[in-house]
């Protein structure tokens, strides 16, 4: 079977990668065998703190099916119980890690890497990688669930029948369950901003399928009740933004996403000039609704994205997986070059907003 190593687990119930990690042991992901885990700080600088301390219960729980733990990716004995087939390095670090994690992992001999999102802190190190990734001849798929998830083919669908409407709208939004006393550690864990962070996912929707890019912007329009700047503890970042971006054809996409607002994303396609909704829909309705209030009755201390967004954390694995072992692209997988143009749309908008909403 094919292997996955998880790079940056992080602990149970919080970290995305421990999540990737259960999913994989638990066998969501037919195909695939989780290896190995990465845990560099819980089995290094950090091993003798309290939640070091709680990182053994994985790693003993773990370990007894078969995974094999390391302080470090350049341990030399990643991928050591693999077999012959495709060996997936999954990176779900810290974003300032990325980039360092993604170069061991291919000299410690990842076949391919999925990489989750940014990526990397910049544009520039995010194109060396591609560039690194490239001439070593590994697929690198990138994290971004929402460009697999069925809300947002149906948004698509619906704009793709609408072309031609003059005021055709497509209004991606993310909402997250921060407490707003909870914001100034919010923003130190994701020091890269919002826009590289929490709504990167909207920016690379916008690129893979809308066709936005930074040099094609013609107009970006704040909304201003829907935008927050806060500085805390020192960073500047955005609370939550309202933006309507619209290129050199044309195309309008409104992109919102709210730190503090509850858990969830949606997409909405309408006719602004007549104010009719053709399409809407959450990521999260219907039964799907009722599994995810299960879950989260079930386990109310884990960050609630995790099971909010476990079916898309499951297929994207799943694809990746079965087009690893077929020598095959993914469809609809957002490639690294995607996630170089969403890093440059966001490194555009950020100074851009701010100094707009600063007015």
């Amino acid at each position: 079977p094919l292997a996955d190593a998880i790079v940056g687990c992080g602990l149970p119930g919080r970290g995305m990668g421990w999540y990737h990690g259960l999913q994989l042991l638990e066998g969501k992901v037919p195909g695939a065998r989780l290896s190995d885990i990465v845990e560099p700080w819980f089995l290094g600088g950090g091993k003798d703190s309290p939640p070091g301390q709680e990182f053994q219960k994985v790693v003993a729980d773990w370990g007894a099916k078969g995974v094999a733990f390391h302080a470090s990716v350049d341990s030399g004995d990643l991928f050591k119980g693999a077999t012959e087939g495709p060996k997936i390095a999954l990176i779900a670090g810290r974003t300032p890690d990325n980039p360092k994690f993604f170069r061991q992992a291919i000299a410690a001999g990842a076949t391919h890497i999925l990489l989750e999102k940014p990526g990397a802190p910049t544009v520039g190190e995010l194109e060396a990688m591609a560039a690194e990734a490239k001439a070593a001849g590994v697929p690198v798929y990138m994290g971004f669930i929402k460009n697999i998830s069925s809300y947002v083919e149906g948004a698509l669908a619906a704009a793709s029948g609408a072309v031609g409407a003059p005021g055709l709208e497509t209004k991606l939004v993310s909402r997250n369950a921060y407490a707003r006393d909870g914001l100034a550690e919010c923003f130190a864990r994701n020091s890269e901003g919002m826009l590289k962070n929490m709504a990167i996912h909207e920016l690379a929707l916008a690129c893979q399928f809308w066709g936005m890019r930074a040099s094609n912007i013609t107009d970006v329009e704040p909304h201003p009740e829907g935008c927050e700047v806060l500085t805390l503890d020192g960073r500047t970042d955005f609370a939550k933004i309202d933006i309507t971006l619209v290129n050199d054809e044309g195309t309008k996409v409104r992109v919102s996403a709210d730190r503090c607002s509850g858990d969830g994303c949606c997409a909405v396609v309408t006719d602004t000039s007549n104010g009719v909704v053709l399409y809407e829909a959450e990521m999260v309705e219907g039964e799907r609704a009722k599994a995810v209030a299960a879950d989260a009755a079930a386990h109310p201390d884990w960050f609630s994205y995790l099971y909010t967004q476990a079916v898309e954390y499951a297929k994207l694995k799943q694809v990746c997986a079965a087009h690893a072992i077929a020598g095959t692209t993914p469809p609809g997988v957002s490639t690294i070059e995607i996630a170089i143009e969403a890093l440059k749309l966001a490194e555009y908008l950020t100074p851009l907003l701010k100094k707009k909403l600063a007015k």
